[in-house]
This record gives C-alpha cells, structure tokens and sequence, in this order.
C-alpha cells in the first residue's frame, strides 16, 4: 500500500510540482539520510547546500536532523541535483525516493 503525502493548503507555489514522493505506509521516509548524504557525496557544507537550493543554513539543518521534511519544490531541486550526478544519484534516487513505476531510469 502507498500513501501520497500531499501539499497544505494555501501552499500556492506547490501547485506547480504536483508529483509528490510516494513512499510505504510502515517504512520510515528517510529523507534526512538523503539529504545528508547527497550533500556530503557532493562535498558541501550545509550552508553551501542551502545556498544551492535557495534555502537556509537552518533549513537544511532541520531536514538532516529530521524535525523538517522539504518542500515540493525543494524536493524537485534535490531530485535535479541527484540526476546530475549519474549513477550515484541514481542509486540515491532508487533507495530514498522510489515511486510506484520503481525509478529505474531518469
């Protein structure tokens, strides 16, 4: 079974990146190890990382610390910077952000 975590209301700028995560009800969404790990793989700091996103040095803390999850649009950015990276990116996009299709291929 699936669950599509889907945008607040009043979250106008969502409207535009309808294609959520999509994880498994009972498997933890590990997306703070995604991020901590993308980051590292790419060798920046978590000031540099959120400068690349557009975000702050607290919002990237909050998502490696898990108290935060990231926006949709932040998501997306994170989904780009993985398939930027080739097959490493891949194998991070496979394990923390399948999806139904499993994600095999960019």
């Amino acid at each position: 079974m699936t669950v599509q975590i889907l945008p607040e209301a009043g979250d106008k700028w969502r409207d535009t990146c309808p294609n959520l995560p999509i994880m498994e009800v009972g498997k933890p969404l590990k997306i703070s190890d995604l991020i901590r790990e993308l980051r590292q793989q790419l060798d920046l700091s978590q000031e540099k990382f959120a400068a690349k996103l557009g975000v702050s040095l607290r919002t990237v803390n909050r998502w490696e610390n898990g108290s935060t999850v990231p926006s949709q649009m932040a998501l997306k950015l994170i989904e780009e910077m993985l398939q930027k990276m080739g097959k490493p990116g891949k194998r991070l996009v496979n394990e923390y952000l399948p999806k139904p299709e499993q994600r095999e291929d960019f």
